[in-house]
């Protein structure tokens, strides 16, 4: 199972930012790394209402495009709980950075907003936020 790391803070405080520079670090270190992006009220859209894959989705539980250099799973998922998801499609990874999740408790989390809980990263720099990532102990 990959080692999930939470990245929480408020609208624009960096978190994406963030996620770039720990992603290429870990990557250049060797490891492989996924990302997985909460969106709670379900605007993440790839593509647009009406297009084909839309109005598939809308009566299929799974529908993907493929494009020469990626793809692009819709896939409806009741009741799966983050490690479920983590551990279907991302088994082979070493590290999962999720974005957002504000209220996910019980991991290792990095924050970008002093308002909420977690590694304070608004106030560290990028060797402090890995060194904290590989630690040991309270997530």
């Amino acid at each position: 199972m990959p080692k999930l790391v939470f990245f929480v803070g408020y609208h624009n405080s960096g978190k994406t930012t963030l996620i770039e520079k720990v992603s290429k670090k870990l990557t250049e270190m060797g490891y492989r790394v996924a990302y997985i992006k909460h969106d709670p009220k379900g605007h993440a859209f790839t593509d647009k209402k009406g297009s084909d894959t839309y109005r598939l989705f809308s009566i299929l539980p799974k529908v993907a495009i493929l494009s020469q250099d990626r793809l692009t799973l819709y896939e409806r998922t009741e009741g799966e709980d983050i490690e479920e998801i983590v551990q279907r499609l991302f088994p082979n990874f070493d590290f999962v950075l999720l974005e957002g999740w504000k209220s996910k408790k019980g991991y290792k989390r990095i924050s970008l907003s002093p308002e909420l809980e977690g590694f304070p990263a608004y106030e560290k720099n990028l060797e402090e936020v890995i060194e904290y990532i590989f630690s040991e102990g309270e997530p």
